[in-house]
Parts: structure tokens; C-alpha cells; sequence
């Protein structure tokens, strides 16, 4: 690893207002700040040089062949939970490190969930919409109740394990699946096909790897309790989006909310006249509180570096990042 003087970072895909919050960063190590969503070209272009290449994007996808072509870089930074737009093996293989900032949106995306199931389990939204008009009419909108019900929790990692503590919380029954056995209070651990087939309302919190990549697919989700309610704010690759429109228009799904779709935004545009569904712009992690926390940890993280020390490494990374000839 390179003495802290000698580090010099790129930030290869800042957009307007990001700057700012880049400032701490900036004032402590040499960072060059470039504008814009590059491809890999550009982003070899801009990162040329620098020892820490930092991601604000998940859009800007960091492949072996841009690792290959950065000789000096020890480590790659991203501000999102996230990091499949990182290729990790490629990085561990070249002994570079991939840093992420794993709590920040815990509490943004945990409300959501919690925030878009109430909402559309009383119906909030054709309520607002149909008093705006003039109406009056009370009886229209008869909703369900949360308590009393089941929610299937697929992942608990940070996110997973918050959303099942609020759903016990609001008196839901929670049962769980995850690689992991991760003991949670309340919360009964199940096998995947059970939990799909006895959940009133599942929220799908797994990051996306080549082990969940349509892990809930045509199959399992077809055995879903019908009525039941289906969330999804990890990737769109986790889930079988095709089936569960099929399972919509077909009526045996009560409705689901997608704030992630696989091919978005392209792919999110054609889904408006599915029925019952539900899609946000990838927006369940988006708060000012997730922003803050996002740019302070990727400082903290960078700057930790920067120093001889590591924080936040991910999974698969080189704990002990060298530079290459």
C-alpha cells in the first residue's frame, strides 16, 4: 500500500450537487472530480494515474477490463451499499480493494418498505386522489390491516433484519430465508418455497450476486399465497419481473411495489398498465439522511485508506490492496 502522501483519488462520475459533499474529501487528499456517466474508456481516461478510483453510480460499471488498464489503483470506492457494478473477483485477482458504505440506507429503505405497504394496504392513494376530485365517499376505500398478517422476509442482512423488527413491531407474524442463519427476535427462519407459499406480504432484501439472480422465480413465485403483496428494493435481477406482471394481470397476486427493475429505466417505462403494481424510480433509498451518510462514510473509508487503514471492505476484496507494476 502506497504511503498516505502519495494517494491521489478519482471521482470518475460526479453529477450536479455532488461536489459539495465531496468537499471533505477533496480538502484532505488530492481528488480529481470529472462530470458526467462515462463508459469504460472514459473512465480509464479519468481515473489514469489515480491510486483510489471512487463510484457514486451503480450505473458506472467497473469491469476487469477497466481494473486491467489502472495500474496504479489499490482501491475502488463506492458511496452505495451496493457494489455488483464493481467486479470484485477481477479486483481481488489485480490486488486491489473495493470499499462500500453498507449502513447507509438502512433506515430510508426500511421505512419505505414499511411506507409503501401501508399505503397501498389502505389504499391511501386512491383515497387522496378520489377526495382531490370532491368526493366524499368513505365506504369506497376499505383497506387491510398489517397486523394479523405474514410477512416473508428473503435476506437478513442489514435492511432485512430492520424491516422484519418493524414488521413484528406492527404485529405481523415474520418468517425469514437467508444463507445465513441470522438470529432476529420473532422472526421464524423458513425455506424459501414455504416462506413465498405461506406470506400475506414479502419484501425481497438479498443483494445481487450470481447466487440470487431470480432467486423468487416463475416457479416459486407462482406459489404464492394468493392475494399476497410483493416488494422489491434490492435489484431487479433478483427477481422474475415477468412473472410476477403475469401473476398481476392474472389476479393471483394482490399487487407489488418495484422501486428496482432489471433494464431500468428503459425496461420500468413499459410496466404502467400492469394492474396493482406499483414502481418507483429506484428512489427507497434516497433521503437526506442516506445522502449524508453515503458521502461520510465513502470519506471515512477513503481517507482510512489513505492512512494504512481498511473500512468497509467488501466480501472477495484484497484486505491487503498492492500496488502493481
Amino acid at each position: 500500500m502506497s504511503p498516505p502522501g502519495e494517494h491521489r483519488v478519482a471521482v470518475v462520475d460526479s453529477q450536479p450537487g455532488d461536489e459539495p459533499r465531496l468537499a471533505g474529501l477533496s480538502s484532505a487528499v488530492p481528488t480529481d472530480i470529472t462530470s458526467g456517466a462515462p463508459g469504460p474508456r472514459e473512465i480509464v481516461r479519468r481515473a489514469s494515474g489515480a491510486t483510489v478510483l471512487v463510484t457514486l453510480y451503480t450505473y458506472t460499471a467497473i469491469g476487469a477490463e477497466v481494473l486491467e488498464q489502472l495500474p496504479d489503483v489499490t482501491l475502488v470506492a463506492t458511496r452505495t451499499a451496493g457494489y455488483s457494478h464493481i467486479d470484485v473477483a477481477a479486483a481481488a485477482r489485480l490486488g486491489i480493494a473495493v470499499a462500500a458504505v453498507p449502513d447507509a440506507p438502512t433506515t430510508a429503505v426500511t421505512e419505505y418498505t414499511i411506507g409503501v405497504l401501508l399505503m397501498a394496504r389502505r389504499r391511501l392513494a386512491e383515497a387522496a386522489s378520489s377526495a382531490r376530485t370532491g368526493a366524499w365517499d368513505f365506504t369506497a376505500f376499505s383497506g387491510g390491516d398489517l397486523a394479523g398478517q405474514t410477512l416473508g422476509v428473503i435476506g437478513l442482512g442489514r435492511i432485512g433484519r430492520r424491516v422484519a423488527e418493524l414488521g413484528s413491531a406492527l404485529g405481523m407474524r415474520v418468517l425469514a430465508w437467508s444463507r445465513r442463519r441470522v438470529e432476529v427476535l420473532g422472526v421464524r427462519h423458513a425455506e424459501l418455497d414455504e416462506l413465498l407459499e405461506s406470506s400475506d406480504v414479502v419484501s425481497v432484501n438479498v443483494a445481487l450476486n450470481d447466487d440470487t439472480r431470480g432467486l423468487p422465480d416463475a416457479r416459486r413465485l407462482g406459489h404464492m399465497r394468493p392475494g399476497a403483496w410483493l416488494v422489491n428494493t434490492a435489484r431487479g435481477e433478483v427477481l422474475d419481473t415477468d412473472a410476477v406482471c403475469e401473476l398481476l394481470r392474472s389476479g393471483h397476486l394482490g399487487g407489488a411495489c418495484l422501486d428496482v427493475v432489471a433494464g431500468e429505466p428503459q425496461r420500468a417505462r413499459a410496466l404502467g398498465r400492469v394492474p396493482n403494481l406499483i414502481v418507483t424510480p429506484h428512489i427507497s433509498w434516497l433521503s437526506a439522511g442516506t445522502l449524508e451518510s453515503q458521502f461520510s462514510g465513502l470519506t471515512d473509508a477513503v481517507l482510512a485508506f489513505c492512512a494504512g487503514k481498511t473500512i468497509d471492505l467488501v466480501p472477495g476484496g484484497d484486505p491487503m490492496p498492492r500496488r502493481r507494476a
